[in-house]
């Protein structure tokens, strides 16, 4: 029997993908990882951009000069990030000139947070793009393209750390956009006890128990006896306890992170074993049982994949949206000078403390690219870019 060239490549990519399974089980893992990174980019879906950047090759809808101009300012843009602490809020000019088509930041989201990156501009043609950063350095495929039809983008941070990210905008080619981008974050889960938000919590992750023997693993919640005890998740409740320790316990399972939460000093258990509970339904009721009976009511809650870990990032309140800045620049990538007196530093990060890049030229004349808070975010004649206060 004769097989087609489609059948024997695949035969021969899930031959090589065998061997390369093999290798890794024998110490071979970055081969292995670097493989599996090179058919990602070649059978791998396509982003948005990737799509219209072959189609604008291929029915030479932008000439290649131009498009390699392009793909320039998006590396550059990929590659040296400026640095924002969340939530921001930023309003960015995208200019038709090629070179200035593209902006990108890195930022760092807590686990147990959830990134919404809102998008307002009446354009229609621009690409937005999210990648995890490891080992210094961008991944090579997106964790999430920016929805043009919603205007939003939204992460879901999972893993036990937090997780730094870079997001990169572009306009399409030859075209100016005026932007205002939103990034926020708030809790993946739902606050545990009833009426009450972050204000409650009063003992922290890590302080001292038993003269410093050991570290509080939770966060102490505090409300009256008999404050109802929500579900924080939907899920499957796989243990109650009592114990000298934790008093009256529940715990639930949380399949799609893989976590387990912990609820210690109740005064009553109302689920029980195996029950599957809905986001939102009462597991129990606040008390002071186990080690907490001299102490005033309160819910101690932990939070455990393998080991404990912090439980405040999930706790935390969502993000405020920052206000608008009181700086309105004039037209996209417009030019303007720095002041002629004092002194004005070109920085990594729209902070008055932020890493500098270099103290600026008095009158030396920059590149607008947008603006958040007091700050300019600038192009320099030398070709840097950073964030400048001229107050």
């Amino acid at each position: 029997m004769r097989l087609s060239s489609n059948t024997r490549f695949t035969l021969l990519m899930l031959l090589l993908l065998g061997l390369l399974t093999t290798y890794a089980g024998c110490g071979g893992r970055d081969l292995l990882g670097d493989v599996k990174n090179l058919l990602g980019d070649l059978f791998g879906p396509k982003t948005p951009r990737m799509e219209y950047r072959r189609l604008a090759e291929k029915e030479n809808l932008v000439a290649e000069r131009d498009l390699a101009l392009w793909d320039t300012a998006y590396h550059i843009a990929k590659t040296s990030p400026l640095t924002v602490n969340l939530p921001h809020r930023e309003l960015l000019h995208l200019d038709e000139r090629l070179i200035l088509s593209a902006q990108a930041m890195r930022m760092t989201v807590e686990p147990g947070r959830r990134l919404s990156i809102r998008f307002d501009t009446e354009e229609l043609f621009w690409f937005g793009e999210l990648y995890a950063i490891r080992n210094g350095k961008p991944a090579k495929r997106p964790l999430e393209v920016l929805d043009a039809k919603l205007g939003n983008m939204v992460f879901e941070n999972n893993q036990r750390g937090a997780v730094e990210l870079l997001f990169v905008l572009q306009s399409g080619p030859l075209t100016s956009l005026k932007c205002e981008l939103q990034m926020t974050t708030k809790p993946v889960i739902s606050f545990p006890v009833m009426g009450k938000d972050e204000r409650a919590i009063r003992s922290k992750w890590g302080v001292p128990r038993d003269g410093g023997r050991r570290r509080h693993e939770g966060n102490d919640i505090f409300a009256p006896k008999g404050t109802n005890l929500l579900a924080v998740v939907s899920g499957e409740v796989t243990r109650l306890t009592e114990t000298g320790i934790g008093g009256k316990t529940v715990w639930l399972y949380d399949r799609k992170r893989n976590l387990r939460y912990y609820y210690a000093h109740l005064d009553r258990q109302l689920v029980r074993k195996g029950d599957y509970v809905e986001r939102g339904d009462v597991v129990g009721t606040v008390g002071n049982t186990g080690n907490a009976r001299t102490t005033p009511p309160h819910l101690h809650f932990g939070i455990y994949a393998g080991g404990a870990i912090d439980p405040f990032p999930f706790l935390r309140d969502a993000d405020a949206v920052p206000p608008s800045s009181p700086l309105h620049p004039r037209a996209a990538a417009q030019l303007m000078n720095v002041p002629k007196s004092g002194n004005h530093y070109l920085r990594f990060t729209p902070e008055r403390d932020g890493a500098k890049i270099r103290q600026l030229e008095n009158g030396e004349e920059v590149t607008a690219l947008g603006v958040t808070g007091r700050f300019w975010r600038v192009k320099t004649g030398r070709g840097e870019i950073g964030y400048a206060n001229f107050d």
